[in-house]
């Protein structure tokens, strides 16, 4: 796939995204909060974030030394 299609691809669905979302007040959120722009993407980021943290924590308690079963 041509770098530039998937470029404009991108473009056209984030005015997509705005001009159905926002303007015609469809999908609109439960609770306040959600309304903020970008709100998925935020979650998703920061929820990823966490599951990286967590992970590397979990990996330096959990991992045996090279030489364990030597």
């Amino acid at each position: 796939m041509n770098k530039k299609l998937l470029y404009i691809v991108c473009v056209v669905t984030v005015i997509l995204e705005v001009v159905v979302l926002k303007i015609m007040h469809l999908g609109h959120g439960y609770f306040e909060f959600e309304e903020i722009p970008a709100f998925g993407a935020l979650i998703g980021f920061f929820g990823a974030l966490l599951i990286v943290i967590v992970a590397k924590s979990l990996s330096k308690i959990i991992t045996k030394r090279e030489d364990y079963y030597d």
